[in-house]
């Protein structure tokens, strides 16, 4: 990037070479070398054009409809922070970026969104089984990226698939946890700050922290650099959440996106701003808010009730507290741990762009 561009500038052109590695690992058509080299040679003969129907079309409909590409970019630049060369292990940042595109299509589903990124979501496009399955394979390719390598020790491939397996558990216990609150499976109000952060610790957090932990590992960082680092991860991811609520209910580029204002209002969710306006409003407030989110709705006007009494209890300029509280926290962790460099002061950049996104 030259000298003097914008933090903006500079995560366009790393996600530029992302959407290169993408590109590079994940092909855009089935063949049967492609697939003889993934899964080995076929006892009989591989259907190429049915799986590309129905993983790789399906797939890069999604990734070509946008997203920022920040969680390899961020581990990208952990491994430069650590003082080692990104590129070397370029092929393991796509890990972190092809789960979370998996998790948009299986969230999209749970959560009966119709649209991700101004689009048709891919099950409403394609049909929910092709959603549900495209979104398993996501799961489990990227990984290969790992086991495939020639570049890593038997011992850094252990610790590298610990990670990925421990956080992958991770993500699907933080969404059990969503699940049930916005089903009305656990009383709203016995729901705390607390619990909505370890939430999200375990659900939004995990990405950015597995990427973080797989750069410091392939860095042959020690454990405690390894925690430190995914921990680090684990809190940007959080408050990237907590924006995200923020947007949400707000006119913003991500709302627009959605296909409208309040989208976690319809689903029922329960977000940091509804656990604030809760413990912050009024009887009456408070059961007309809980009584929407249990109602689902889609009339604006009582999605706007909803806002309204968030926005009474001061809700918005408390998360934009917690936020910037929690990052500055995780920040002095790793601000230790880490050389100066130009890379560690785009890490810092990084993460004061993601809290202050308007999309």
């Amino acid at each position: 990037m030259e000298a003097g561009g914008s933090f903006e500038d500079y995560l366009r052109e790393r996600g530029g070479y992302v959407d290169e590695l993408l590109r590079r690992y994940l092909v855009t058509r089935a063949s049967d070398d492609f697939l003889a080299r993934l899964l080995g040679k076929p006892s009989y003969k591989y259907d190429t054009e049915a799986i590309t129907k129905t993983i790789f079309e399906p797939t890069w409909y999604l990734l070509g409809s946008g997203g920022k590409r920040w969680r390899p970019v961020l581990m990208l630049l952990v491994m430069e922070a650590l003082g080692k060369n990104p590129n070397d292990f370029a092929e393991f940042a796509i890990i972190p970026e092809l789960v979370h595109n998996a998790t948009l299509i299986h969230d999209d589903i749970e959560d009966g969104s119709p649209k991700r990124r101004g689009i048709d979501a891919v099950h409403v496009k394609y049909g929910e089984d092709v959603a549900i399955n495209v979104g398993d394979y996501l799961y489990f390719f990227p990984i290969l990226a790992l086991l495939d390598s020639g570049k890593l020790t038997t011992r850094t491939k252990n610790a590298v698939l610990s990670i990925y397996l421990r956080e992958m558990v991770r993500v699907c216990t933080g969404q059990s946890i969503d699940i049930a609150w916005h089903r009305s499976l656990i009383d709203p109000l016995s729901i705390t700050e607390d619990n909505y952060m370890q939430m999200v610790y375990d659900k939004s957090g995990v990405l950015p922290r597995m990427a973080c932990s797989l750069a410091a590992a392939l860095c042959g960082a020690n454990k405690r650099a390894v925690s430190a680092m995914g921990h680090f991860g684990a809190t940007i991811g959080v408050a990237f959440q907590i924006q995200d609520d923020v947007l949400n209910i707000y006119e913003s580029d991500l709302s627009k996106n959605k296909g409208m204002v309040g989208d976690d209002i319809t689903e029922g969710k329960i977000t940091l701003l509804v656990i604030h306006a809760m413990q912050k409003s009024g009887e009456s407030d408070r059961k007309r808010l809980l009584e929407i989110l249990g109602s689902h709705t889609r009339d604006p006007a009582v999605i706007r009730d909803a806002i309204d009494i968030i926005d009474r209890s001061g809700a918005k300029e408390f998360a934009a507290k917690t936020e910037n509280k929690i990052v500055t926290d995780a920040w002095a962790r790793v601000d230790r741990l880490l050389q100066e460099s130009p890379a560690k002061d785009r890490l810092k950049q990084l993460t004061q762009f993601l809290i202050n996104r308007t999309v």
